[in-house]
């Protein structure tokens, strides 16, 4: 008896009024309507190509209630948009306007926030938070790419914090971009194709990891550290804010600067506990590498004699000696200054 609705001139209403529009539409009589939940049924894939079930028309019956189109269940949000290929895991929590495409396998108790874009072919494991507007799986930034199907591949209990990149391998390099176990890179950090991060490592806001690199178990590059493509950077190593490097860090070593080393992690080697015995037999295999004017084949073979019983210092001589890019000497050499593109 109304007649039939006239549809508002968009272009001439002011902001108030839009405001007003679009809360009108959200709690209207078309806006409620019921909304099962995806727990109710766990195996029912998400599929905006599946017709609904849901009757706008349905009164609700005694003991239940309405729920807001907003919420399409307790998990997913209505406006994220997950493709077919998709496999979800138990209690996955997915934010709005989420992007999932391709084929993608989500761990239980992942928490994936708003605006992320997550790109298969894609693994992920359980207990894994990726932020707001991050971006994992995308193909890689490589001049040889041709579409050739390659992967990322990541562990669990990892935190991606907002804006985190990571692209998936090239046929070169493997095919596969690997993350392990409980790392956290904040925001806005980046790692390359084809690159391996192990566990417990820690990327601070801007770190760029270039392709092919390997991160060692609980290293830490700290923010806006840049480290280029192949280079390794060895267990419980630094490279300091702002620094730079085009060689391997060997493990334990603090780097500053570009190319730059400092000293031991000490931090770093007390935080993971490491017992003042091994500690100091690190200083005597640093003043022995870096702070003796000895060439570096021969200062190794000096810190084997004495001391090869240490299996951390071991660890260090092994990841020198495997070393295809070399490793940055102190620029500090007993008081004198030294350039390291000597």
């Amino acid at each position: 008896m109304f007649g039939e609705p006239t549809k508002p001139d968009l272009a001439r209403l002011s902001w108030p009024g839009l405001v007003r529009l679009a809360w009108s539409s959200l709690n209207g009589p078309l806006a409620r309507r019921r909304c099962p939940s995806a727990l109710e049924n766990p195996d029912r894939r998400a599929n905006s190509s599946e017709p609904t079930d849901v009757d706008h028309d349905a009164t609700p019956t005694e003991g239940e209630g309405w729920r807001m189109a907003l919420m399409t269940s307790d998990m997913i949000h209505p406006t994220a948009v997950i493709g077919p290929e998709v496999e979800l895991g138990a209690e996955v929590s997915i934010g709005p306007y989420a992007i999932l495409e391709g084929p993608i396998r989500i761990g239980s108790g992942c928490v994936i926030e708003a605006h992320a874009c997550l790109s298969g072919p894609l693994e992920m494991g359980e207990g894994n938070f990726v932020g707001h507007g991050a971006v994992l799986g995308k193909p890689p930034q490589h001049k040889g790419y041709r579409g050739e199907e390659t992967w990322l591949r990541i562990g669990s209990h990892n935190t991606f914090r907002e804006h985190v990149t990571i692209h998936r391998g090239t046929v070169e390099g493997g095919g596969v971009t690997l993350v392990g176990d409980r790392n956290l890179l904040m925001v806005n950090s980046h790692v390359g194709h084809d690159a391996r991060v192990g566990n417990g490592c820690t990327l601070v806001n801007n770190a760029l990891v270039a392709g092919h690199c390997i991160l060692m178990d609980q290293c830490i590059l700290s923010g806006h550290a840049a480290i280029q493509q192949r280079v390794r950077v060895g267990r419980l190593a630094m490279l300091g804010g702002l620094g730079s490097t085009t060689k391997d860090i060997p493990p334990f070593i603090l780097q500053q600067g570009y190319n730059s080393v400092v000293g031991l992690n000490l931090v770093g080697l007390r935080r993971a506990g490491m017992s003042s015995a091994t500690i100091d037999a690190l200083r005597t295999m640093y003043r022995i590498v870096y702070l003796e004017r000895c060439p570096l084949p021969q200062a190794l073979d000096r810190a084997e004699a004495e001391l090869g019983s240490v299996p951390e210092v071991r660890e260090y001589l092994e990841f020198v000696r495997e070393s295809k890019l070399g490793i940055n000497r102190s620029r500090f050499v007993r008081g004198t200054h030294v350039r390291n593109d000597d």
